[in-house]
């Protein structure tokens, strides 16, 4: 779950472990529509908020920021609402938050992914200090502390597929495909692929690159140390993430669309 330093609210430890698990056996000839909103994980602070608070008001304002600005075009943005001159008070009233898209979604879908997910936030972690939701095709995360920008390579989630193999030319383009992640994806959104498997991987927004090769660095380690030979796996740092796929072993609904 989150792990918030910074926070002066107890560690987010609860996470939603419910995963959409339906297997995609496309041609590889065939266009696999991406399912922007397939769900991936949620984290929930277990302290929760009063109603009708300056807290509240201010995370409203800044849900509604989120949607709206999505509508600009940018696939990242961050936000505050509230804080100002009086630090103590702001730290008990400031709502701070951000969403992201994947890099290869339309200005649309990236619009209506950011939008239903601040909607589906406040049922899946209602009156929740701090909470995020992450979805295929976009992320939203808000806090009660600032957490924008800062330095974080905790695990959020990972997972592995059941099926493994220790063939030598699958490993061999695995390997390819982590090492053309880890090299190129700090400049932005990389999808790659060499051989039978393929490759995602991006950084938040906020992060500089040097910040985003270490995120990435550690979540190949994840990958490759939790997953072994795995035929498919995920691994989501707090500001980064990296995936791989052998053709047809994909675990999630869709991930990318094949060209």
């Amino acid at each position: 779950g989150h792990c918030l330093t910074q926070s002066p609210m107890p560690q987010l430890r609860a996470l939603v472990a419910i995963t959409l698990l339906l297997h995609l056996h496309a041609a590889p000839t065939a266009v696999a529509q991406a399912a922007t909103g397939a769900f991936i994980y949620a984290g929930c602070s277990p302290s929760k908020y009063e109603r009708d608070t300056a807290f509240q008001s201010n995370l409203d304002s800044l849900l509604a920021s989120i949607a709206s600005t999505a509508s600009s075009g940018a696939t990242y943005n961050s936000f505050t609402a509230g804080g100002g001159v009086g630090q103590a008070e702001a730290a008990r009233t400031a709502a701070y938050g951000l969403y992201q898209c994947r890099g290869d979604l339309s200005r649309g879908e990236c619009v209506s992914c950011v939008r239903e997910t601040v909607a589906r936030l406040g049922a899946v972690c209602a009156n929740s200090y701090a909470a995020s939701l992450q979805v295929d095709g976009c992320y939203v995360r808000y806090d009660a502390s600032d957490f924008v920008g800062r330095a974080d390579n905790t695990v959020a989630y990972r997972k592995c597929s059941s099926g493994s193999s220790e063939d030598a030319g699958f490993l061999k383009s695995r390997d390819a495909v982590l090492r053309e992640l880890q090299a190129r994806a700090a400049t932005g959104y990389k999808l790659t692929g060499s051989g039978t498997v393929q490759g995602v991987a991006q950084c938040l927004g906020d992060i500089a690159a040097p910040d985003c090769t270490a995120c990435l660095a550690q979540a190949v380690v994840q990958l490759k140390g939790t997953c072994g030979s795995a035929l498919a796996a995920d691994v989501y740092l707090e500001q980064c993430y990296v995936k791989y796929w052998q053709n047809g072993h994909d675990f999630r609904s869709s991930q990318v669309r094949y060209f």
